[in-house]
């Protein structure tokens, strides 16, 4: 480990957070703005693998949360991950949730392809739709050639829905709780547990961050953890050699590099910066 991961990893004590010492050295979160975590919001997350002595920005994705009544909400997701020969995969989905601990999805919508850009269209037979409902525990997913009857034991939530449902916890005092995780599209991953993990603070460009952690562990699924701000925001998600950071809220950016390096005595490389 390198000296400056050593001055980090001093100040951080939750290892899951360590892969990310270079990035503090120029993150800084976007403003707050009128955020509020059960409100109308939009988020913009950089999405980054981790690599030997640093980090590569391999896309972007949105969330956007529409108020929709009292006991319900929708969550808008817009994705993009840089692909080989210039083309990208573009995911698109609408979900209905409810407003729980879960973020429990009830109907959803999904659009995939790969192209270059967001609005061409489908590279040869790369385009896909499917739509999915649960309804009494059972979910029906349907595309254009069939319809799929999965059965869901307990509560359940979708990969997405759950990234929304993360900035309303409560802190030290969440309670366990057991469920079916449904990857990005609609495969059920069951015996998942999602739990309070820790407190911690951060030393970042822009002054030192408290952070709430979760953390979720379950079949079929990479150890995942959930970092928070005081402002309830999810700033950071951390899993495997994958990690998502907050990069701007409700069209205000914060500073988020395109790669970032542990490092310090990596020289100059190619920034491989993008515009999306």
């Amino acid at each position: 480990m390198t000296a400056d991961a050593d001055r980090f990893a001093s100040k951080v004590s939750d290892f899951s957070l360590r892969g990310l010492e270079g990035l503090a050295e120029e993150y800084i979160p976007p403003p707050l703005g009128s955020f509020t975590p059960d409100g109308s919001w939009k988020q913009t997350y950089a999405m980054f693998v981790l690599v030997p002595k640093g980090a590569l920005k391999v896309g972007e994705f949105s969330l956007e949360r529409k108020v929709k009544g009292s006991t319900d909400f929708m969550l808008g997701v817009a994705v993009r991950r840089r692909g080989n020969s210039g083309f990208s995969l573009f995911q698109r989905a609408e979900i209905q949730c409810n407003l729980d601990e879960l973020a429990t999805p009830v109907s959803w919508l999904f659009d995939t392809k790969l192209a270059r850009e967001a609005n061409d269209p489908p590279y040869l037979q790369s385009g896909r739709r499917r739509s999915a409902s649960v309804r009494n525990s059972v979910m029906m997913v349907r595309d254009r050639l069939r319809t799929t009857r999965i059965e869901l034991d307990g509560a359940y939530s979708n990969e997405w829905s759950l990234l929304e449902a993360m900035q309303r916890l409560p802190g030290e005092k969440t309670r366990n709780m057991h469920y079916t995780l449904i990857d990005e599209f609609d495969t059920p991953q069951p015996a998942h547990t999602l739990t309070f993990r820790d407190k911690v603070s951060v030393p970042l460009k822009n002054g030192p961050a408290t952070l709430t952690g979760y953390y979720d562990l379950g079949t079929a699924a990479v150890p995942t953890t959930y970092w928070v701000d005081e402002n309830h925001r999810l700033t950071f998600v951390c899993s495997g050699l994958t990690v998502y950071a907050l990069n701007m809220t409700n069209g205000h950016p914060g500073q988020c590099p395109d790669r970032f390096s542990s490092s310090e005595s990596e020289g100059p490389q190619d920034s491989g910066k993008e515009n999306w």
